[in-house]
């Protein structure tokens, strides 16, 4: 069976399992800890798919892998463990959060900027993004002095380059593709 298919669903049914419980807010956290885990720590993954691995050690792994290890998590570990997901854990992570976002109306905002911004004005941002998309924002703030200036704007799977960095880059490529073609 496709494996795309078997993380949203298992993420879908987690969903609604937490719900009940009205345990999903907290469950997001646990997720989003648990993802941050896996990209962080490689090895994690791979200890977690060895069958070498006792099933109660992967538990301990997953329980200290979370935020807030509650019920609806634990049955969740208890789960994969059982059927043998391991594999698929970042998937199913990672289909709960977009479900969750998307069932709660909330827009994931990222933004990078050369400097620092005055809290005053993420705050005014926030506000000005919730009002466009008439839900909740979850904003993430870089600084990256590499961009030089401006900022780069990412709202769920879309992006802006309004950064020094990203305009030189585009007139560096408009460059080489007028000379690919002779004009200059």
């Amino acid at each position: 069976m496709n494996e795309g298919l078997i993380s949203r669903r298992y993420a879908k049914a987690l969903y609604r399992y937490a719900e009940e419980r009205r345990e999903e807010q907290t469950l997001y956290r646990s997720m989003k800890a648990l993802i941050e885990n896996l990209r962080a720590l490689p090895e994690l993954h791979e200890t977690l798919c060895s069958p070498m691995v006792a099933a109660g050690d992967k538990e301990t792994l997953l329980r200290h892998a979370a935020d807030v290890p509650q019920e609806s998590y634990l049955a969740f570990v208890r789960l994969i463990l059982a059927n043998r997901r391991e594999k698929s854990l970042m998937k199913i992570a990672l289909g709960y959060t977009e479900y969750y976002l998307r069932k709660k109306r909330i827009s994931v905002v990222h933004l990078t900027f050369a400097t620092a911004m005055p809290q005053r004005i993420l705050s005014r941002m926030r506000d000005d993004f919730e009002r466009i998309t008439h839900g909740e924002v979850e904003l993430s703030v870089q600084i990256d002095p590499a961009i030089g200036g401006g900022f780069v704007f990412r709202i769920n799977d879309r992006r802006l380059d309004a950064s020094v960095a990203g305009q030189l880059a585009l007139i560096r490529k408009q460059i080489a593709e007028e000379n690919k073609y002779g004009l200059l």
